[in-house]
């Protein structure tokens, strides 16, 4: 028996769905027509790993079965090219991010075509593309606008030796993933999307999804709305401080609990703030807030 050679095969069959454009999703799709979309690759290393086809090959078993039953499926393929990880890897290669994003979304194409998933190629995009980009300025002007994008200062995790911001997940014990530096708490002035103002719209739309319920509560959760009052406390004799200058606002859902309140404990980075205005603390609080963040 003649050896099977899938490679003949696979090849065979891709560039046959290539030519006659198999998973083109139409311009103007019937009623019956459904989006797919998986999460974008970082091209922020030179392949894919393992974790890639676990999901896309999930979600082309979904694509594939929907088109079996007459349903037009858009399901297009891009690349997160911009943020840390583009950052990261330029930094690490010694190479400018523009270069090697393209090189690794060439590698990265050709991997996951070998793959025979079924995307729609004429839909590829990637983020770094000014014709994409363009959008995602436009759109953020417009919360600017009104008022749903705006600057604030907040506590971020700041790499003395990269110089750069590092998200949570890249703090190791209090270490820079990458360089293995102590990492730093820095108050920063940054942008900010006020996306607790559709709190309510969030959470009603969600009773739309046909999502499982474990999901959809993982959702409410994370948009955090809670009925509840805000409630001001003033700072009084505390020596150095002028009294009823200083305050405290604090929200509570259980506002009828407010008059069994004996203390009040606030958190290092509030603390820190307070300090570096000029508030009056002992050593032991200093240390505290210090080894705290």
């Amino acid at each position: 028996m003649e050896k099977y050679d899938h490679k003949i095969i696979e090849n065979k069959w891709q560039q046959v769905w290539q030519d006659k454009n198999t998973f083109s999703a139409a311009e103007l799709p019937k009623d019956d027509a459904a989006y797919i979309l998986d999460m974008f690759p970082y091209p922020s290393a030179q392949g894919l790993h393992v974790g890639h086809p676990e999901g896309y090959t999930a979600t082309d078993i979904y694509s594939r079965y929907l088109r079996m039953k007459g349903v037009e499926v858009l399901h297009p393929m891009g690349w997160d090219a911009f943020g840390l990880p583009a950052e990261n890897y330029a930094i690490k290669t010694g190479r400018h991010p523009r270069v090697t994003t393209a090189e690794n979304i060439d590698n990265i194409r050709r991997q996951i075509k070998s793959l025979g998933f079924s995307y729609d190629w004429a839909r590829e995009i990637s983020t770094a593309d000014p014709v994409y980009y363009r959008w995602t300025q436009w759109l953020f002007l417009q919360l600017y606008k009104k008022g749903l994008a705006y600057r604030a200062e907040a506590p971020v995790n700041w790499c003395p030796s990269c110089q750069t911001v590092l998200a949570n997940e890249q703090v190791v014990d209090g270490k820079c993933e990458r360089c293995q530096s102590e990492v730093e708490q820095r108050q920063m002035n940054q942008w900010f999307f006020k996306i607790t103002a559709f709190a309510k719209e969030l959470l009603k739309d969600l009773d739309k999804l046909d999502w499982p319920e474990p999901l959809k509560e993982m959702q409410r959760n994370w948009i955090g709305q809670s009925q509840g009052a805000q409630v001001r406390f003033y700072l009084t004799g505390i020596p150095g401080q002028e009294d009823k200058k200083h305050f405290v606002d604090i929200f509570t859902t259980r506002l009828d609990t407010i008059f069994g309140a004996t203390f009040m404990v606030i958190s290092p980075e509030l603390a820190r703030r307070w300090i570096e205005v000029g508030w009056q603390a002992s050593d032991q609080v200093k240390k505290y807030v210090s080894e705290a963040l």
